[in-house]
């Protein structure tokens, strides 16, 4: 239970409204990136008592070649294995990321799904933030690889103006993220074998086939 707030979704502003509100979700980023977790230990999904149970970010994003029998979506394996062109793009995805997935990255606190309704904004200001049951600890890049591994499916939100306003900031507070480009390479296949995962054991097989072309896109370019 939370306090109530007003807004409209942060997916739902037009162009005009993103660029206002711009600032304010770079604060956010920033303020999740500099949140005090010293307290707390470990990788990925963390408890009541805030501690997560993976040892390295390597290993929890490794974790998605697993069909974890005790998962909500246990059994996407074997429906991913009927579509040969997702099936394909999840061997391909999977291998190269563990090729690329470093540890050398800092532990921060992420939210990992600040869209879907689950960001409310009024003018130039962010309400409120709901539904942290995504919620990890891990490398604070990853915040920005999701907004840009969506970004063709909310086409009036002009990403790149958010990526160039937060290494602005980086900047004006002498911060410059090592290995930005690999790491973020990482981050992009994680979220595109997630969904690949998501959709297959929805049966949504155009969502997954365009997840599989944006994850592969994204990692070439």
């Amino acid at each position: 239970i939370s306090t109530r707030v007003h807004g409209i979704p942060l997916e739902r502003v037009d162009a005009t409204q993103w660029h206002a509100l711009v600032p304010a979700v770079v604060a956010a980023l920033e303020a999740l990136r500099l949140a005090d977790i010293t307290d707390t230990v470990g990788f990925g999904g963390w408890d009541a008592q805030g501690q997560a149970s993976e040892a390295s970010w390597s290993s929890r994003l490794l974790t998605i070649g697993n069909d974890d029998p005790a998962a909500r979506i246990h059994g996407w394996r074997q429906k991913l294995a009927t579509v040969p062109t997702g099936e394909a793009a999840f061997v391909w995805g999977f291998d190269l990321l563990q090729q690329v997935v470093t540890d050398d990255v800092p532990r921060a606190l992420l939210h990992c799904d600040l869209v879907n309704r689950n960001v409310l904004v009024k003018g130039p200001h962010m309400t409120g933030v709901f539904d942290w049951g995504c919620s990890v600890y891990g490398d604070h890049l990853y915040e920005l690889a999701w907004f840009e591994f969506w970004a063709p499916w909310y086409p009036q939100l002009d990403i790149a103006y958010l990526r160039t306003a937060l290494e602005q900031q980086w900047q004006a507070i002498g911060y410059t993220p090592t290995n930005q480009a690999t790491r973020l390479a990482a981050c992009y296949l994680h979220i595109g074998l997630d969904h690949l995962a998501y959709n297959a054991n929805l049966g949504d097989w155009p969502t997954l086939l365009a997840t599989a072309e944006r994850m592969r896109t994204l990692v070439e370019q």
